[in-house]
């Protein structure tokens, strides 16, 4: 009646004898190392100290110089070209000869309309004082001197053409383009051009503004104009139109540039920076250490156990290379500028390039 007793008791031994060496094994074959955390790997950055520093507020855009006055000079007189007297690139003043036309047509009309006026005016003379003595009529007086008149008129006419055999610049400028030669047959008042005038000494640059940027430029407003090869030059703007194209949603805005040393040229294109403001002690942070998502400005920011934070921040104004920083960082901060794709919060970081 004890047997199956006995066999319970002997099965429960060897169960809880076959637990405890499994155990034992188990236990021999870990390795204390398993319960030590594995080691952290620092993402390698670059990073710079927030500094303050000097930024304005500025548009670029770009233009092509233009002359403020230039005129194509043409013949008032028909006749053959004698003599051009300036080449390309000559200064010339205004009411300087520039060429002139062959004279003789216009001397002899000049000298028969002299004739013709002296020989009418003696007759007049003695009509005048057989009239004073009431020999002729008041009609035939008034007829002869109204013929005087007129061709005093004439004559007039005759030694403006003999004038306008010269050809005059209309402007003081440079000759910038030369048309006629020797021998070429003008007529009066030809829409062919004889010569291209224009003035240098002040030039004019025509930019398209956004309307959302007139509010902010000014009449008497210093502009920057940057040249290939050039040092900058500063300029002034002398108009802004009062009317927005409907159709770009720009005004056209005219900058004057002095030109007294000729250095510029009428068509070169130019680089055009409207400073609207300039702050001296503005808190900068690099351009490349702004990360933008979601209409959200941030930075990361490395502390002093080495790991980052993200901190959003307000921006103002902008620089080629910085952009200033109104709210979200103080001066002292080192912000990552390289590396941040791989970056969360709270992440470790080796910075192997940084400056203060």
């Amino acid at each position: 009646m004890n047997k199956p007793s006995t066999l319970a008791a002997a099965i429960s031994v060897a169960l809880l004898s076959s637990m405890l060496l499994l155990t034992g094994c188990g236990s021999a074959n870990s390795s204390p190392d398993t319960e030590k955390n594995e080691p952290v790997v620092a993402i390698p950055v670059e990073a710079i100290k927030v500094g303050r520093g000097e930024i304005s507020s500025t548009y670029r855009t770009t233009s092509t110089l233009e002359s403020k006055a230039d005129a194509e000079v043409n013949s008032k007189s028909t006749g053959i070209v004698q003599t051009v007297l300036v080449e390309e690139g000559d200064l010339v003043e205004a009411g300087q000869v520039l060429a002139t036309l062959d004279t003789e047509r216009q001397v002899i009309q000049l000298a028969k309309g002299r004739a013709d006026l002296g020989q009418l005016k003696s007759e007049l003379e003695r009509v005048e004082k057989m009239y004073a003595r009431k020999l002729v009529s008041a009609d035939v007086y008034d007829k002869l001197k109204w013929q005087v008149e007129s061709l005093s008129a004439s004559v007039s006419m005759q030694e403006l053409a003999l004038r306008d055999t010269k050809i005059i610049a209309p402007i003081s400028g440079v000759i910038a383009r030369r048309y006629v030669k020797v021998g070429q047959l003008m007529t009066e008042f030809s829409s062919k051009s004889l010569f291209t005038v224009v003035s240098q000494q002040r030039l004019e640059a025509v930019i398209n503004l956004p309307e959302h940027q007139l509010s902010r430029a000014k009449v008497g407003q210093t502009a920057f104009l940057n040249f290939a090869g050039m040092p900058q030059r500063q300029a002034k703007i002398v108009r802004i139109s009062p009317v927005v194209d409907a159709t770009s949603g720009t005004a056209r805005v005219t900058i004057g540039i002095d030109n007294d040393d000729l250095v510029l040229k009428a068509g070169m294109f130019t680089q055009v920076e409207l400073q609207y403001d300039n702050k001296t002690d503005a808190l900068l942070v690099p351009k490349r250490a702004v990360m933008a998502m979601d209409n959200a400005t941030s930075v990361f920011v490395v502390g002093a156990d080495n790991t980052v934070v993200r901190k959003a921040i307000k921006l103002g104004y902008e620089s080629d290379e910085f952009m200033e920083v109104v709210e979200g960082l103080a001066e002292g901060e080192q912000v990552v500028t390289a590396g941040q794709a791989g970056l969360k919060d709270k992440t470790t970081v080796n910075v192997v390039k940084g400056n203060s």
